[in-house]
């Protein structure tokens, strides 16, 4: 297993106990949720296994308090993947049955392949074809059509800090600085704390993640580190290198569910842009 992973894993542990430790829980409330987080399926990555035990749990919860972030990493293993690896066609096979049929567990595709004789028995294990098809994005969580929808309802941080909400506004096509005749497209990057209604943003020429990790910072610079951060699923708000970035400050990093955006900034970019807003722009 490579750093990567390890990485990958102690993201995924964090996210599961960050309700615990970034809330002011009593004893009994940290035990009812910990038993309530133990109780739902999860998608592990490089484990085809989707409960976790309450024990492991509470493990996780004394590694953290004691080492923090690197406490979450799994150990190495020198010799995990040697000898292991799925050939092209079994995995082929493989993904077309998993995708035939979304519900069908790591196990019963190993059965399939082994009865069509695409596999010797005892041969292709379960925990290594669960990660090759984490990989290739074909995990049952994945491939399942979510048609209901949760109801809205409101709500409102009890706290400063305890929540931020981020979003992206493509804003106007202004001038660019020096460069007579040409425009860009701007990007205005935010943060919304949900108690305070304060809001922080920067300008910025392109919508990458450099340029999310540059707002954030100066948020964070300038009124302290949130419990949770909340946004959509765009692309720059679900890479990994942002959840490892909240999971070493211990930040709660949760997502809207799929086709559900709540748009942020528009109602709040109402202010018409002058000339002096170019030089605002952040250009990295």
């Amino acid at each position: 297993m490579d750093e990567q992973q390890r990485e990958e894993i102690a993201t995924f542990r964090w996210s599961l106990i960050a309700p615990v430790l970034t809330q002011n829980l009593s004893p009994s409330e940290r035990q009812r949720l910990l038993r309530e987080i133990a109780g739902h399926p999860h998608e592990i990555p490089s484990s085809d296994k989707t409960r976790v035990g309450l024990r492991t749990l509470q493990r996780w919860v004394q590694a953290y308090r004691q080492h923090g972030f690197e406490g979450l990493k799994p150990h190495t293993r020198a010799d995990a993947d040697q000898g292991r690896a799925v050939p092209p066609e079994v995995l082929e096979a493989a993904i077309a049955l998993r995708r035939a049929v979304p519900d069908r567990s790591v196990q019963q595709i190993i059965a399939l392949l082994e009865l069509d004789g695409k596999v010797a028995p005892g041969r292709l294990k379960r925990t290594t074809l669960g990660r090759y098809l984490a990989r290739a994005g074909c995990t049952r969580q994945e491939l399942r059509s979510k048609a209901a929808r949760s109801l809205l309802r409101r709500f409102e941080a009890q706290h400063r800090n305890d929540l931020w909400q981020g979003d992206v506004l493509h804003a106007l096509s202004l001038p660019v600085p020096g460069q007579p005749g040409k425009r860009r497209q701007v990007y205005l990057m935010a943060f919304l704390d949900d108690h305070s209604r304060v809001v922080y943003g920067q300008m910025y020429f392109e919508e990458k993640l450099p340029r999310l990790e540059d707002c954030l910072k100066r948020t964070i610079l300038r009124y302290g580190l949130p419990r949770q951060i909340y946004v959509d699923n765009g692309a720059i708000y679900s890479t990994r290198h942002l959840a490892r970035i909240c999971a070493k400050l211990g930040i709660r990093l949760s997502h809207s569910r799929p086709y559900r955006p709540q748009v942020l900034l528009p109602a709040l970019f109402v202010a018409p842009v002058t000339s002096d807003d170019v030089m605002a722009v952040h250009e990295m």
